[in-house]
């Protein structure tokens, strides 16, 4: 046999044994990438109990019964809730923009505002609202086809930017409107009263807190922090208790150790932003006792 045939037939082996080689590898490497596992499942678990733990709990209490008269309760509900028509997109638009006007849950009436939590990030406000659905016995309420609530339903609904009116009307195509009586036989108003000494204790901690991101005068920050006064105020707060205000403080300042002051110097910094808010201060303090601060409307 020629030399320049034995070189052929050489090459020619070469590059068959090249392609069976590659063959092989593309056929190995599509078989790894057919047993990769798909993209992980959002862990909503320990970020949904952290997330309620520190903003939800003050209001609906760790075992999601609420407070009667004042705060509805989560247990035995929003799962009813979730499982209408929309009603995974209205709980969503719930927490991110708050809700406002009358609501009735399990015959009881809670007359009050529910701030918005837009301030959460998107897997926050999922993972919360997923314990939330989970706990308590709610998961025996939920549907056969239930999946959580993503981060990414979260981030569609932003954009909205509805109202907490608006969430109110969504509320009434999901939930038949259905008399109810005053949830627990609500305790009868009181007066509200904080003291000037008090408003001025919590200037101080407004100041040494909360000033940087809320501006000088409550409503000229330089951090995008909301205002605290004038028709913002008014429009989250004015309808609700004292209660509501005082446990959204507590609950979210200051920012980088929300709940971390004491419950007196919480409600001290509550009667601050009520006196610059054109309620007048009286002679007895605010009391950190969230039952007393209930029965405290915020209406003029």
């Amino acid at each position: 046999m020629g030399l320049r045939k034995l070189a052929q037939r050489l090459a020619a082996s070469v590059m068959a044994a090249l392609a069976t080689a590659a063959f092989f590898s593309a056929a190995s490497t599509q078989r790894v990438e057919s047993q990769t596992p798909p993209q992980a499942e959002f862990q909503w678990q320990d970020l949904g109990a952290r997330a309620f733990d520190a903003s939800c709990s003050v209001c609906h209490q760790p075992n999601g019964l609420g407070v009667p008269g004042a705060f509805p309760p989560l247990a035995g509900h929003v799962a009813e809730s979730f499982a209408q028509q929309k009603g995974r997109d209205y709980l969503v638009r719930l927490v991110l923009f708050g809700l406002e006007g009358p609501i009735v849950v399990k015959g009881n009436t809670f007359e009050g505002t529910m701030p918005p939590w837009a301030q959460l990030s998107d897997g926050e406000i999922a993972a919360a609202l997923d314990h939330v659905l989970t706990a308590w016995g709610n998961d025996k309420l939920l549907p056969r086809d239930f999946t959580p609530i993503l981060p990414s339903d979260v981030a569609a609904a932003r954009a909205q930017r509805l109202t907490a009116t608006e969430v109110q009307a969504l509320r009434r195509e999901i939930v038949p409107a259905t008399p109810g009586s005053v949830a627990g036989a609500a305790p009868a108003q009181t007066a509200l009263t904080f003291t000037a000494e008090q408003a001025g204790r919590g200037e101080a901690t407004y100041q040494h807190n909360c000033q940087d991101c809320h501006g000088t005068t409550l409503d000229n920050g330089e951090f995008g922090g909301a205002p605290l006064k004038g028709s913002y105020f008014r429009q989250h707060w004015a309808n609700g208790s004292v209660a509501a205000l005082y446990s959204k403080t507590r609950a979210t300042m200051p920012p980088d150790r929300p709940g971390q002051l004491s419950d007196q110097t919480y409600v001290d910094l509550t009667a601050f932003l009520l006196s610059q808010n054109g309620y007048a201060a009286g002679d007895k303090e605010l009391p950190p006792d969230l039952e007393a601060q209930q029965t405290m409307s915020l209406k003029k």
